[in-house]
C-alpha cells in the first residue's frame, strides 16, 4: 500500500473523530444549556408560588371554581349524537370485519385465518 494511500485514509479517520467528538460536545452543551434554564424556570415558579401562598393572593377556591367553569363550559357544549352518527356507527362493525379479513385475521376470535382450511375444493394434481 503506498504511503499517501495509507495517509489519506489516516487523515480521513481523524476528521470523522474530530467531528463524531464536536458533535457529542454540541449535544453536551445544548443539554447542559437547556437543563440550566429548565432549572431557573423552575426556581421562578418555586418563588412565586411561595410568594403567592404567604401573601394570600393563591386561593384554591378560585382554582376550584375555575375548574368547575371549565367543566360546564365543555359539558354544556355537546351534541347528542345525529343520524348520521349513528349511520357512522352502523357501519363500523361490518367494515372492520371486512378489513380483518383481508388482512387475515378472523374477525371473532383476532386469531389469523388458517387458508388452507378455507379451500372447500381439493386441488387436482
Amino acid at each position: 500500500m503506498p504511503l499517501g494511500v495509507f495517509w489519506g485514509m489516516f487523515v480521513e479517520s481523524i476528521l470523522v473523530l474530530v467531528g463524531l467528538v464536536l458533535l457529542v460536545a454540541v449535544i453536551f452543551l445544548a443539554h447542559n444549556l437547556s437543563s440550566k434554564a429548565l432549572l431557573l424556570h423552575l426556581e421562578t415558579l418555586k418563588e412565586d408560588l411561595v410568594d403567592n401562598s404567604t401573601s394570600g393572593s393563591f386561593n384554591l377556591d378560585e382554582l376550584k371554581d375555575e375548574l368547575l367553569d371549565m367543566v360546564h363550559e365543555t359539558i354544556g357544549s355537546m351534541q347528542p349524537p345525529n343520524a348520521f352518527d349513528h349511520l357512522l356507527g352502523a357501519l363500523a362493525g361490518p367494515i372492520q370485519m371486512w378489513a380483518m379479513r383481508k388482512a387475515g385475521i378472523d374477525p371473532s376470535t383476532g386469531k389469523p385465518l388458517d387458508l388452507l382450511e378455507q379451500i372447500t375444493e381439493p386441488l387436482e394434481i
